[in-house]
């Protein structure tokens, strides 16, 4: 095809706009590509500077992880559906059946057909009569309240398992340094040790046993360091961290005078989430009980009737429908509810008999663990010391 001058010069003209457009385009894609922030590693922010950490308490690592907590925020998605059944619950189950049949009717003469559309309009609907629907909508009441209750439940343990997790970190941390100060002690007496040999107060062969305890001393700290870094990781999984710095602030000794026994088992039976989310299981087992004879009798279907045959003969009335329960009582599934609700009721007195197990226990536990710290503060430690005195004055003697 032959292009005139003018002709080519306007295709080269827009040749020349569509290589500019093309590179601004790639110009500006660079640029953006550059000025897009890319994602801050954990424990740093955006600017790449490391983030603060975190002072954090027991109270606000209980908070954090009633918040931030993945398994505890799926666990509370239960309540939606718990929701959701009880809207289900309150609808009536039942939509209502329309039948419609229409013919053409033809025949002779001496058949006396005076209608050649023969109709017939039925209508019904399954009635609850025993109280289905109270009953359902109780126990779908029943079963929210008692997810509610299991959720409370499930934050406790979450709490629970935070609170574990930050004294073991705290007891940790303690122990590690505790073992780095032993490190620096031993150092201290090899350096002391060298002293007196250059002196000649001490053989080569006590300089060589100090070195052999620097030693042993830090070798002791790697698997401390190993087990602190286990309690921490146990931590973060407890609160939902990923890579946030934080310290933890606080301390293990605990001024905690407990009440009595029978106090505590009274205090439990009244706020342990458990326990009212297992009472709550035995009200929604006897409902559904209840559903069950009720459903045993069967649902009648009533509704209106209308027929104009093919004599123009109209036919107005009702209908029923009915199953009698005759050959199938629904004795099976009656005794399976009342096995159910006898296991609920079961899991509830167990619940309760476990609490007062716990109270005891804990309260046993308590003491002997107090025993332990008196003993430890008032002969272990004094005679360690002592024992250290000593061993520093016949270093001294030589």
């Amino acid at each position: 095809m032959k292009l005139y001058p003018r002709s080519r010069g306007c295709v080269a003209w827009v040749l020349a706009l569509a290589g500019l457009v093309c590179l601004a385009l790639g110009v500006f894609a660079g640029e953006t590509e550059q000025g897009r922030p890319s994602p801050a590693p954990s424990g740093e922010d955006e600017g790449g500077q490391p983030q603060p950490q975190l002072a954090l308490t027991l109270s606000a690592a209980v908070q954090w992880a009633l918040e931030h907590n993945p398994a505890l925020a799926t666990f509370r998605r239960n309540r939606g559906i718990a929701e959701a059944a009880v809207q289900i619950a309150r609808q009536y189950p039942f939509n209502p059946i329309i039948q419609d049949y229409t013919w053409g009717g033809n025949g002779p003469a001496a058949a006396g057909v005076t209608n050649h559309v023969f109709n017939e309009h039925t209508a019904r609907l399954d009635l609850e009569l025993r109280r289905q629907g109270r009953y359902r909508r109780a126990m779908a009441q029943n079963a929210l309240t008692r997810t509610e209750w299991e959720i409370a439940a499930q934050e406790l343990l979450v709490s629970i398992q935070v609170a574990r997790a930050f004294n073991t970190l705290l007891y940790r941390q303690s122990k590690y340094r505790l073992l780095e100060e032993g490190l620096q002690l031993t150092g201290q007496v090899a350096d002391f040790t060298r002293q007196l040999v250059e002196q000649g107060t001490l053989r080569s062969a006590d300089l060589l046993l100090a070195h052999a305890d620097v030693a042993e001393a830090r070798n002791l700290l790697g698997p401390g360091r190993s087990v602190l870094i286990v309690a921490e990781n146990d931590l973060r999984r407890a609160l939902g961290m990923l890579g946030e710095p934080f310290q933890p602030e606080g301390t293990l000794e605990k001024g905690y005078v407990p009440p009595p026994a029978n106090v505590l088992i009274q205090a439990g039976l009244e706020r342990r989430p458990d326990l009212h989310a297992l009472r709550f299981a035995v009200r929604e087992a006897e409902q559904r009980l209840k559903l069950e004879v009720a459903n045993r009798w069967g649902n009648p279907s009533l509704g209106p009737a209308f027929e104009e045959n093919e004599t123009s003969v109209i036919f107005v009335g009702m209908w029923m429908i009915w199953q009698l329960p005759v050959l199938n009582t629904r004795r099976g599934e009656i005794r399976q509810r009342q096995a159910e609700l006898a296991r609920a009721a079961q899991a509830l007195k167990q619940g309760e008999i476990q609490m007062q197990q716990d109270v005891f226990t804990a309260l046993a536990r308590l003491a002997q663990a107090e025993e332990v710290v008196k003993s430890f503060a008032t002969e272990t430690l004094p005679k360690l010391r002592q024992t250290r005195e000593e061993f520093d004055k016949l270093y001294m003697a030589g």
